[in-house]
């Protein structure tokens, strides 16, 4: 346990930062600092704050509790990037109740084959749901500390972390969300609570609707996204603001997509898929594996020749011609959630390369009357 006498705090008094007091470069003597990141995938710089945002239910929290984990672990990784800094965290849980926090930690932990109490000293929790856990208020146009955020700063005291989890971000700051310099002056407490504690922040949102259909994943005034510096976006589509209302969705599968890096290269949309009670990194899929000309041919002739529909609910779906020439099993006649997980990869195979044909032209859409029903009705045509 860290006991300071008054010695070392009469030391700390001595060395309180100044920002208003001009520093030369002479200063910068030594070697020149690295920068420093909780995980390989340089997702969470410390001493920063980080927004990881969703729709409600994708899995945000879920996919928080698992970062908690692994830092909390020994040698855990997070979704197959290792953790750099193990030690310490403090998630703050304002949506969810003990019971659920335990129940996903349990389900967690066996996933990952560890036993929960392995976490003993590692992992605590701020249970808040139901309570007041306002951080800070708006009063005349700037954000205000409460007493809960002094309260925050002594379990932070207490616990030490490397890493800060708070969820959601809704809960905790009553400010008009899109009052510019209430939103950084937010984030910037946040922010100065990571330098102090030298660890890292992560903090829920939900997106907006305008966010939602952008792709963005945002809300509110830009100055949260400003003010952050990286921010993560979960959704259960690749391309989330692709406006493919039928895109049939995968119950089971998520992307990881990084929106913001101050501090390292933005990458890709990490796939990701439920599986025993946590999400783990999903293997690139390869669509045209196996496929070929011949194939394509084959389905161009059968298009010209016969009705097939675009309505993947249809009996006569495009999709299923396209599965039985390249021989992939997709389930033809089963629910969604009575699927394989290879039927499911095969649907999700066969959809990628319809599209992809599409975008090629090599085939399109047509609209017409139903002979059967009168209907208007998507048909795909070669070319």
């Amino acid at each position: 346990m860290n006991h300071r006498t008054i010695i070392d705090l009469e030391r700390e008094a001595q060395h309180v930062h100044d920002p208003m007091e001009p520093e030369f470069v002479s200063a910068f003597d030594g070697a020149v600092p690295a920068r420093k990141f909780l995980d390989s995938g340089f997702f969470f710089p410390m001493r920063s704050v980080t927004g990881l945002s969703g729709d409600g239910g994708v899995g945000k929290t879920l996919l928080a509790l698992q970062l908690a984990v692994a830092t909390a672990s020994a040698d855990l990784q997070w979704l197959g990037f290792d953790i750099l800094r193990h030690g310490r965290v403090l998630f703050l849980s304002a949506e969810d109740d003990r019971d659920e926090v335990h129940i996903r930690l349990a389900g967690i932990c066996e996933g990952e084959g560890i036993d929960l109490h392995s976490l003993d000293e590692t992992l605590a929790f701020l249970h808040c749901a139901g309570h007041d856990v306002v951080l800070a208020t708006e009063e005349k146009g700037r954000a205000k500390p409460t007493e809960t955020f002094s309260r925050l700063r002594k379990a932070c005291e207490k616990v030490r972390p490397k890493l800060l989890i708070l969820d959601p971000l809704a809960n905790l700051f009553q400010v008009n969300e899109v009052n510019r310099n209430a939103a950084i002056a937010c984030i910037g407490l946040l922010r100065g609570l990571a330098i102090d504690f030298e660890m890292h922040v992560l903090i829920l949102a939900h997106p907006s609707l305008s966010g939602m259909s952008s792709g963005s994943g945002m809300s509110g005034s830009t100055g949260w996204n400003n003010a952050m510096r990286s921010r993560l976006y979960l959704t259960t589509k690749r391309n989330s603001n692709s406006g493919d209302d039928d895109q049939e969705v995968d119950p089971d599968a998520r992307y990881l997509t990084p929106k913001k890096s101050n501090y390292s290269k933005l990458s890709e949309a990490i796939p990701l898929r439920w599986e025993d009670g946590r999400f783990v990194r999903a293997e690139e899929e390869r669509p045209f594996d196996g496929v070929t000309v011949q194939h394509l041919e084959q389905v161009r002739t059968a298009f010209r020749s016969s009705e097939f529909r675009y309505d993947h609910r249809a009996g006569d779906w495009g999709g299923y011609l396209v599965a039985e020439i390249i021989g992939v099993d997709i389930g033809r006649g089963k629910l969604l959630r009575d699927l394989t997980a290879m039927q499911k990869a095969g649907r999700r195979k066969v959809r990628s390369i319809i599209s992809a044909w599409m975008h090629s032209d090599q085939i399109s859409i047509v609209e017409r009357k139903d002979g059967r029903t009168g209907r208007d009705t998507k048909f795909f045509r070669a070319g």
